[in-house]
């Protein structure tokens, strides 16, 4: 078996793992726990290692400094959405300057995440920033040693290695002002018109800014088109038969496996197994097997309104430079 078949099924193996403890445990959100799993996904178990840990770093940091300052901010909506845009930018920009970009960028969006829920569902701050806390550290440990048992024959367990920064930081202070741009826009489209999903929508917006600009928007085009294909194959099975247990984990076990398949090889095409494994599971994964096709269905819709925001945006903001490049290249 190659190490990427033997990644995907220990991928497969750490999301359903997951699932069932944050289940066990009456966690909010399991698939928050799944997605963990998946985004550490990696054949080199030193990379899996250095993101399992920096995002449980980053998730505790951000919980941390965004649950002590949401309580004292409660009810004051533009400080609250004027510390949400200062966080993106500050993600963004570390993400694209540090050597553990990873935690900066995952601290500044976890502690926009509290800070949102100051705003919608204050009531409710508490459980969800301990609730995140328990969420991401069972989805890194499962992934982990999902890894460590099925994964890729590696030497060791695995250890922290600084990434090399990707941009100047002139270019990354410019994409984390569009980060920041772009989250106002989020909240105030959010706010106007009504729409689902917020926190979702941020993620989604913010995770595909990159330091050139038409990577961003091809990135953008790939998170659409995964989000159709994974929410559309979740939607399917649910569709089938949403309530026994067992179809639901067989089909979310074999679900994950290919699309971490296709998210583990190196090919132009890996973004979109990325995002096909993601929105299959927001699709899948709820309180149990889904009951009904609503929160899916918003789940998804939050994600393609937040990449068409920011994609729009970075288009918008870099079309001299990305003009430029395709005269240079062309």
């Amino acid at each position: 078996m190659d190490d990427v078949t033997r990644q995907a099924l220990a991928t497969a193996t750490g999301v359903l793992a997951a699932v069932y403890i944050s289940l066990a445990m009456g966690l909010a959100d399991p698939y928050w726990a799944a997605l963990s799993v998946m985004i550490i996904a990696n054949v080199d178990r030193d990379a899996l290692f250095t993101k399992g840990v920096l995002r449980i770093a980053g998730t505790f940091a951000g919980v941390a400094l965004g649950y002590n300052l949401g309580q004292w901010m409660e009810g004051l909506q533009l400080p609250q959405a004027a510390l949400v845009m200062i966080a993106a930018g500050v993600g963004t920009y570390g993400r694209q300057r540090s050597a553990y970009g990873y935690a900066w960028f995952y601290g500044a969006l976890t502690f926009a995440l509290v800070m949102l829920y100051t705003m919608v569902q204050p009531q409710d701050l508490y459980s969800f920033a301990r609730y995140r806390c328990y969420e991401i550290v069972i989805g890194v440990a499962c992934g982990t040693l999902a890894n460590w048992a099925l994964g890729p024959r590696a030497g060791g367990l695995g250890h922290i290695v600084p990434a090399p920064t990707p941009t100047t930081p002139e270019s990354a202070l410019k994409q984390s002002y569009i980060a920041a741009l772009g989250t106002l826009v989020i909240i105030l489209a959010w706010t106007m018109f009504d729409l689902p999903q917020l926190p979702q929508v941020l993620i989604s917006s913010l995770i595909i800014i990159d330091a050139d600009p038409a990577a961003t928007r091809h990135r953008g085009f790939q998170r659409i088109l995964g989000c159709i294909l994974g929410g559309s194959a979740g939607l399917v099975v649910i569709g089938i038969d949403a309530t026994e247990q067992w179809w639901w984990t067989l089909t979310l076990f074999l679900g994950v496996f290919a699309f971490a398949r296709i998210h583990l090889t190196k090919s132009a095409q890996t973004y979109i197994g990325t995002q096909s494994a993601i929105a299959y599971l927001v699709t899948m994964v709820s309180t149990g097997p889904p009951t009904t096709l609503d929160p899916p269905v918003e789940r998804l819709v939050g994600i393609v309104i937040g990449v068409s925001i920011i994609t729009a945006l970075v288009w918008a903001l870099n079309a001299r430079q990305i003009a430029a490049e395709k005269a240079a290249g062309g």
